[in-house]
Formats: C-alpha cells, sequence, structure tokens
C-alpha cells in the first residue's frame, strides 16, 4: 500500500471523528463527559501518536532530506499545527478535570477547545492531501517512497497485532452510531 494513500485513509477516520465531536457539542447541556473522554483519548493516541508521528517522523523527515525546510514552508506550518492541536487538547483535558470536580462552567470551556480543534484538524487534512501530499509525490524520489510504504505497513502490522487500530475504529463507528443519526 502507498504511504500516501495510508495517511489519507487515515485522515478520513480522523474526519469521522471530528463531525462526531461536533455533533456531540451541539448540547453542552448533556454532555456525556466518558465520551469526550473517549474522543480525547482517540485524539491524543490515533490522530497525534499513530498518525501524527508518522508525518513528523518519517514523511516530513525525508520531505527535510529532500531540500524542504523544517522551520518554514509547508512542513513547518503543518508542525506548527500539530503543536497548536496539542494545545487545544491539552485545554481539554484541564476542562474535563474541572468539570469532574464540579466546575459546571467547565463544559463550556472543553466545547470551545475541542471545536477549535475540530476546525484547526480540517483545514489541516485539507492542506496535507491537496498541497502537502502531492508535494511530497513530486519532490521524493520513488525508493523513498516504497520504503516509506513499507515503514507504514509494518507500523499497521504492529497496532493491528495489538489491536491497537481496532479498538479506536471500534470507538470510532460506536460514536457515530451514538451522535451521528
Amino acid at each position: 500500500m502507498n504511504a500516501i494513500k495510508i495517511l489519507v485513509d487515515e485522515h478520513d477516520i480522523i474526519l469521522r471523528m471530528i463531525d462526531v465531536t461536533r455533533s456531540m457539542l451541539a448540547d453542552t447541556s448533556t454532555l456525556n463527559t466518558d465520551h469526550v473522554e473517549q474522543v480525547v483519548d482517540f485524539i491524543k493516541n490515533f490522530a497525534d501518536k499513530y498518525h501524527h508521528l508518522k508525518e513528523e517522523d518519517v514523511l516530513f523527515v525525508e520531505m527535510e532530506n529532500h531540500g524542504m525546510s523544517r522551520q518554514s514552508g509547508p512542513v513547518g506550518v503543518m508542525l506548527h499545527e500539530h503543536e497548536q492541536g496539542r494545545a487545544y487538547v491539552k485545554q481539554a483535558e484541564e476542562g474535563i478535570l474541572q468539570l469532574k470536580s464540579g466546575d459546571i462552567h467547565a463544559a463550556g470551556a472543553i466545547k470551545e477547545s475541542l471545536l477549535n480543534y475540530s476546525t484547526l484538524l480540517t483545514n489541516h487534512i485539507n492542506k496535507e492531501n491537496n498541497i502537502l501530499y502531492p508535494m511530497a509525490e513530486r519532490l521524493l524520489p520513488q525508493t523513498v517512497m516504497l520504503a516509506m510504504s513499507e515503514n507504514f505497513v509494518e507500523a499497521i502490522t504492529i497496532a493491528s497485532n495489538n489491536k491497537f487500530k481496532q479498538k479506536y475504529l471500534k470507538m470510532a463507528d460506536e460514536l457515530s452510531r451514538i451522535y451521528m443519526k
């Protein structure tokens, strides 16, 4: 399987969870803390660790090795947006702790953080799918693309063996059934 196709397929799963998140947050008067925690878990582990690390540790490194700047330009923008997203998730986690300790106003902060994250990541994914990934396909030699594909397939195999990916796909399915009616 092609490395870029793997990343785009993962984007589809992330976008599905973003839709779930937006639907879930439409009415914070009935905010289900367990579901919000599941969304945060999904973002931190599937979107960030499983997906973004492929970009940061493999794709962006190869793009830098082939002449693109890591500090500026498209790669720099993507890295900055990954950090921005992590900050929104941290704010949401803090809001969850406040909500659990009895601060009823924390629901608004959670909603704001996760909606900001959702908007950021929707735009971010659009830029990657339509600008950065096609740029990578033009820039990187076929041998590098093949090596990345093999690396990503190996990561998927490891994640499949320990049921990591299935856990998050199941989570997305279950929350979709609840919130995407």
